[in-house]
């Protein structure tokens, strides 16, 4: 059992997340691994910029004048603030729609204040906050250029849908029959991958025009429209768009649900997956910080804006802290403490991020 992460309390050990990390070349190498790389993961919203290689190639984005900022948004789960639904209906006024072609569903947004203000205001979150919009308004600017009908475009069996699998299955070199589909939160159909071809997608993004392929120049353009509008991916004080601002343009980070987390290192034509088995997110971050550092891509101290997502303390309900959420794992295969429930473990977070390099 591969221990990724684990929770303490009053110095013992609560809690252990357990997973899998892969980490590949452009060209499909394994680099490193814990756990199987052939291991079977949903990508869930880490396939989003893959997703969006169809639209890119296509000619839709000159045909339409969408721009890097609105890519970006298209490649995001973002958090509903006031920039996010503005770029997302600024698509679809491009392409002549409205919300109402969105085919995501409503849900409540990510960010608290703007999701307080809903509450305030008693109004109903509309399709243009659900977090996949920008995905969905994507989808139906291709629908548009390909002259395929809206309807029904979030079906597997819909053109735009066998497109894009098309193009994925491309990206890998490999046939769309050996893509299993399952269906995302959203309504669209989503992909079952190993780690290893979850991390080379990740490298050939991070390799852009680096490397020769037929989407290398669309690969190029998405990974831009990402370093370039961070903002747009998750939102203000959300991990991904922290973790962007943070290390400038060092790294592409992308959350998918059920403990995903994708990395791509432009410098080094690195990707990584990441899968926390129990699906809990808050396992995703520090495993993600921590896999960095090991790695020499975080050096030096923490930056203050990620220190919240590194070693996450528990409290108490008046707000002593009385432990801690810590990576637990070694790239380098040194000997850690014993990892099981009950054992002490009296190491705080700076001392992990000091001393696990």
């Amino acid at each position: 059992m591969n221990s990724l992460v684990i929770l303490t309390r009053s110095n013992r050990i609560e809690s252990v997340h357990r997973g899998k990390i892969c980490i590949s070349d452009a060209s499909g190498r394994v680099l490193s691994h814990i756990g199987d790389p052939q291991g079977k993961i949903y990508m869930r919203s880490s396939a989003k910029p893959f997703q969006a290689v169809a639209l890119v190639a296509s000619g839709a984005m000159e045909k339409y004048g969408l721009t890097m900022e609105e890519l970006a948004i298209i490649c995001s789960s973002h958090s509903g603030e006031d920039i996010h639904r503005s770029t997302v209906d600024s698509i679809l006024r491009k392409i002549g729609l409205t919300e109402d072609a969105l085919e995501c569903g409503a849900c409540n947004p990510y960010n608290k204040e703007m999701n307080a203000l809903l509450i305030q205001k008693k109004e109903k979150p509309t399709p243009l906050y659900n977090c996949c919009s920008g995905k969905h308004a994507g989808m139906l600017a291709l629908c548009r250029y390909h002259h395929y009908p809206i309807e029904n475009y979030t079906d597997s069996a819909h053109p735009v849908q066998q497109l894009i699998l098309k193009v994925v299955a491309e990206l890998l070199a490999i046939n769309t029959d050996q893509i299993p589909l399952g269906i995302d939160g959203c309504g669209v159909p989503n992909f079952m991958l190993s780690m290893k071809q979850g991390a080379t997608l990740y490298a050939r993004l991070a390799a852009g025009t680096n490397i020769q392929h037929p989407y290398a120049l669309a690969l190029e353009q998405i990974k831009t429209a990402m370093l370039s509008y961070p903002v747009m991916i998750s939102g203000d004080g959300e991990f991904c768009t922290e973790l962007m601002l943070h290390t400038h343009g060092k790294v592409i980070g992308k959350v998918g649900g059920e403990g995903i987390y994708s990395i791509a290192v432009p410098e080094m034509n690195w990707g990584m997956m990441i899968k926390v088995d129990d699906g809990n997110e808050r396992a995703v971050y520090p495993v993600s910080l921590h896999l960095l550092r090991q790695l020499g891509i975080l050096n030096g101290s923490l930056p203050e804006g990620l220190q919240p997502w590194a070693y996450p303390p528990v409290k108490d309900h008046k707000g002593k802290i009385v432990g801690y959420t810590l990576p637990a794992f070694d790239l380098h295969g040194r000997q850690l403490p014993e990892i099981e429930i009950g054992k002490e473990f009296s190491y705080g977070g700076e001392y992990i991020w000091n001393h696990w390099q």
